[in-house]
């Protein structure tokens, strides 16, 4: 092949990658100016917002009705007497719970309980944890071992100074 023909090659294939890497750059730099202008026209309508409801003036609070007096004594549920039947409310309705209401609610507590343990179990016995309680033990054995040839050694050490052949055990 010509040398020339090689050079004009290579020049043409550096000038289209040039040019594709410019088109990238510039679709990359209109999508993240759209992205801007939509962020700041949001920030406009924001603060536009914002002006409005600092300038409008406060809602009138409800009127507060006087508190309503009470005959009956009220009962936690925990000092309701034994045998009596549940209160009803001022509006009239029952406050016992519907069984499928006290169900829902007592199988989802049991639910939640179980996955909780499920949980805590698979994450107990992972590979990682149960590496780690392995180096643990491994430590611990080892530090005990020492431990107990240190005592061995000074137990040793003070039985032959208390028993040494050249001291007199009827002075002691």
């Amino acid at each position: 092949m010509n040398p020339a023909l090689v050079v004009t090659l290579a020049a043409a294939v550096v000038v289209v990658a040039s040019v594709v890497a410019v088109a990238v750059s510039l679709s990359g730099r209109r999508r993240l100016q759209a992205q801007l202008d939509a962020a700041r026209a949001d920030v406009d309508a924001l603060r536009s917002t914002v002006a409005d409801l600092a300038a409008a003036p406060p809602p009138a609070a409800p009127p507060v009705a006087p508190p309503v007096p009470d005959d009956e004594p009220e009962f936690v549920i925990t000092s309701l007497p034994a045998g009596s039947p549940p209160r009803p409310d001022r509006a009239g309705t029952d406050l016992a719970v519907p069984a499928g209401q006290f169900a829902s609610v007592a199988l989802g507590e049991s639910l939640v309980r179980v996955v909780s343990l499920g949980h805590g179990v698979r994450r107990a016995l992972s590979a990682e944890n149960r590496n780690r309680i392995r180096f643990e033990i491994r430590r611990e054995v080892k530090r005990s071992r020492r431990q107990r040839r240190r005592e061995v050694k000074e137990a040793r050490r003070h039985l032959r100074t208390d028993l040494a052949p050249g001291r007199d055990e009827d002075a002691a």
